[in-house]
């Protein structure tokens, strides 16, 4: 073992096959101190407390709920503290219940000498460590984008002048529509944080929220996130707001935007369903956006308070040039103004018009799926597969199948 002069390690690992592997690897490495050993979760506290490391190492496989017990009693009597659980499990729960309860880093075990001196060095120095939570598939397995082909990261925002002009029901028909392309990989985060629908439109009830991914972002990485995130049956990824009000409240907006970056850097779409109330998260999600779709109704009134959103817009840089006008429920009789009044009125063209299905739309609701499952080859779903494929064109071309048959082809020639 290392002499006082490493950094001084707390191993805690009740199993005994792999407490004595990784004391071997321990003796293997010079700089680090290991200055004791705990052979049970509920001694490793106190001896925290009176030996002070530098980095605690928790192996989490004799008892992966006491271990996330013992990590997070260490946390609050540390808050600071650096503190790496490991496992040779790779289940979801484990490891997100691992992140949750304040691990700073996650590895899977076994790990190499390199990369655990490489880790326990970093957290000692108060760095992100970047150590891999799986085991990374073979390079021949990774297949690479050609040049000039890596694809971007697409933030869209969907936001509207008031409430009950369809943005929610727009995001998550939009964000399902891309997931369900090939090549696309697609969040919906709802950053409606008080009173937000995205989970009831969607028909899921996810264990984890904004809330504690904002909480842990700092401990994620692609893979962890993707584990934390509830899925869809579309294949979409799902970040609701918070369950309580009252941690809506206490959610720091300050942290939101190294959230968002997490969402850019993992998906190849992120989907942001803001509130209408022009809150900070709002313009967090402005600021991160590549394009922010401002949905409209014909009427008086929503024309008239679009007006004033987008004049808003105009006051911030770079804001008022990613906007994009999407008129809701054309053709419906509730319609008072033609689209050529609107587009005077806003001095900008509507880009995009979704035609009504208000039944269409409140079936789907009450189901809790996407109006694809509804009305496929509806007007209105043709307008929003067009959209997704404008706004994040896919690397992944689909070769459209011959006709088959005469009575095929001769039809399709005549139509």
């Amino acid at each position: 073992m290392a002499m006082n002069g490493g950094v001084r390690v707390l191993l805690v690992d009740p199993h005994e096959a792999s407490r004595r592997s990784l004391l071997a690897q321990f003796e293997q490495l010079g700089s680090i101190w290991l200055a004791e050993v705990c052979a049970a979760y509920s001694v490793a506290v106190q001896r925290a407390a009176e030996i002070r490391p530098e980095v605690t190492v928790v192996v989490a496989d004799a008892n992966p709920d006491e271990a996330a017990k013992l990590i997070r009693a260490l946390v609050e009597q540390a808050p600071h503290a650096s503190i790496i659980a490991a496992t040779h499990a790779a289940e979801t729960r484990t490891v997100v219940n691992l992140v949750k309860s304040g691990a700073s880093e996650i590895v899977t075990l076994p790990i190499s000498n390199e990369l655990l001196l490489n880790t326990i060095t970093a957290m000692a120095q108060g760095e992100p460590s970047r150590a891999p939570a799986h085991h990374p598939a073979p390079l021949s397995q990774v297949q690479t984008p050609p040049a000039g082909m890596v694809p971007k990261s697409k933030t869209i925002v969907v936001t509207g002048a008031s409430g009950e002009v369809g943005c929610t029901s727009l995001a998550v028909n939009l964000a399902t529509t891309l997931a369900k392309t090939p090549g696309r990989d697609v969040v919906i985060a709802d950053f409606e944080l008080m009173f937000g629908a995205v989970d009831t439109l969607l028909d899921v009830v996810p264990e984890n929220t904004l809330i504690e991914i904002v909480n842990s972002v700092d401990r994620l990485d692609s893979t962890l996130l993707k584990r934390m995130l509830c899925r869809h049956q579309s294949g979409l990824y799902v970040l609701p707001r918070p369950h309580e009000l009252i941690d809506a409240a206490r959610l720091a907006p300050e942290h939101l935007p190294d959230t968002l970056k997490l969402l850019q850097s993992t998906f190849s779409a992120v989907v942001l369903d803001t509130s209408k109330s022009l809150q900070t998260s709002d313009f967090i999600a402005y600021d991160a956006a590549d394009v922010i779709l401002v949905v409209v109704q014909l009427d008086l009134t929503s024309v008239k308070n679009t007006v004033r959103l987008l004049n808003c817009l105009k006051g911030f840089d770079g804001l008022s040039e990613r906007v994009q006008i999407v008129a809701n429920r054309v053709g419906s009789l509730r319609n008072t103004l033609s689209i050529q009044t609107a587009e005077e009125t806003f001095m900008r063209p509507v880009s995009w018009q979704i035609p009504n299905a208000t039944k269409t739309f409140h079936v789907a609701r009450d189901r809790g799926v996407p109006i694809d499952l509804i009305a496929p080859r509806s007007d209105t779903q043709r307008v929003l597969t067009e959209m997704a494929n404008t706004l994040v064109p896919s690397l992944v071309t689909v070769e459209p199948k011959p006709p088959r048959g005469f009575f095929r082809s001769r039809f399709q020639r005549q139509r």
